[in-house]
């Protein structure tokens, strides 16, 4: 009896589960989900009637008694600061006894940062110098990084460990340096009082390892304090995860990993690509692609991004104040500063300040989807393919690849 129940329940069960176990088990299957949800997203969005309403559905208020709260706020403010977190806690690994533990290292992401940022701008300055147009230069300085690690994930051994945290380390430099961009260009009106008592928050959490708590739970309630604050002052509240995440003791790190891992890759990094990309794509707004802004955020990601992160790396690496490991490339490079252009959320967010017309707003997100999904795309065939492209250089540029490809 039990074998006959074992074949005709239990065996087409595991028939049908082990692919997902095994997808699940390489780190790929939370990438897998995030490009389904992408797909869905736009499909749901694109649908003729119904496509208002389920874009309408995830910024409408939850229960209108109670604000304007939606499915957009709780998911923006409130799920993605667990998934900031589990992102800071793989980076502080990293920094105390992993790939970015010495100091040349180190430095990569930063330098790297700084490129990423101060070329999308030129571009995106020189292509609206007709009309002075400058208000979205900050748009194409950012880096998604909820789509972009789905990506990494996906793409799974494919890529280098080092590739990965230098990766991780510069989109969260890169977006820190956006965000105070932001705050200095575009948001006078932020409480200065806000900001005071969100930096003296984050210095408390970094003071609280002289005091040697047993409890993590004080790093938790500060960084509740602390998300509360940016909420208040009009700043991207996840990024607080972040914050409380570097603050953590390292002997703790392991354990919070293991309980944020399932609900932040299979529910959470999911349900943002719901709620954020629902966008209608139509004639109208492909044709306006044309335009300066559109054509200057679109640039400046796609070529702005890994133009300047090549650069600044290279010089990184020729004035010896950093350093690649031996197994890293500069095609491992140039594939990481192309996927460093998935503007997606962070960009769309730079958009939301930037501009006061919804139709221009929305215009430009499609810019920014569509120069994430190129960016997305081109830097999966590079990492596919790095080998070829590694080989098909020392064939052509024997000399100059000799000296500057390899570290």
């Amino acid at each position: 009896m039990k074998k006959h129940i074992h074949k005709v329940l239990v065996e087409p069960i595991k028939e049908v589960s082990s692919p997902i176990v095994e997808i699940e088990q390489t780190g790929q299957l939370s990438g897998f989900l995030l490009l389904n949800a992408l797909f869905l997203t736009l499909l749901f969005a694109n649908i003729p009637l119904s496509g208002t309403a389920y874009i309408q559905f995830w910024s409408s208020p939850l229960i209108p008694e109670l604000g304007s709260i939606s499915s957009l706020d709780i998911i923006n403010k409130g799920l993605m600061t667990l998934f900031m977190l589990e992102i800071g806690l793989d980076l502080k690994k990293e920094f105390v006894y992993g790939e970015l533990q010495t100091y040349k290292r180190a430095n990569l992401p930063l330098m790297a940062a700084i490129g990423g940022l101060i070329v999308p701008i030129l571009i995106f300055c020189f292509f609206n110098q007709k009309q002075s147009n400058y208000a979205g230069w900050i748009i194409p300085t950012t880096t998604d990084i909820a789509f972009s690690l789905g990506i990494l994930k996906l793409l799974g051994n494919k890529v280098p460990n080092f590739i990965k945290f230098f990766f991780i380390a510069l989109v969260i430099i890169d977006d820190l340096l956006a965000i105070s961009l932001l705050v200095v260009f575009y948001l006078p009106t932020v409480a200065s009082l806000k900001i005071v008592l969100i930096l003296l928050s984050v210095l408390t959490l970094f003071g609280l390892r002289y005091f040697k708590p047993t409890h993590i739970v004080p790093y938790f309630l500060i960084g509740v304090f602390v998300w509360w604050n940016m909420v208040q002052a009009g700043l991207p509240p996840a990024l607080s995860g972040i914050f409380t995440a570097l603050s953590i003791p390292i002997n703790r790190i392991e354990e919070l990993k293991r309980w944020l891992y399932m609900p932040v890759n299979y529910l959470i990094v999911p349900l943002f690509v719901f709620a954020n990309v629902a966008v209608i794509i139509n004639v109208e707004s492909l044709e306006f692609l044309q335009e300066s802004h559109v054509t200057g955020v679109l640039i400046g990601l796609l070529l702005g991004k890994p133009i300047g992160i090549m650069i600044a790396t290279w010089l990184a690496v020729r004035l010896n104040i950093a350093q690649l490991p031996p197994n890293i490339n500069w095609i491992h490079i140039l594939g990481m500063g192309i996927l460093a252009g998935t503007g997606v959320t962070m960009a769309i967010f730079m958009t939301e300040h930037s501009y006061l017309h919804s139709q221009v707003k929305d215009f430009i997100k499609i810019g920014v989807i569509i120069a994430s999904l190129t960016s997305g795309i081109l830097s999966t065939l590079i990492f596919i393919k790095t080998s070829s492209i590694t080989n098909l250089f020392h064939w052509s540029l024997p000399r100059f690849f000799t000296k500057n490809v390899r570290s």
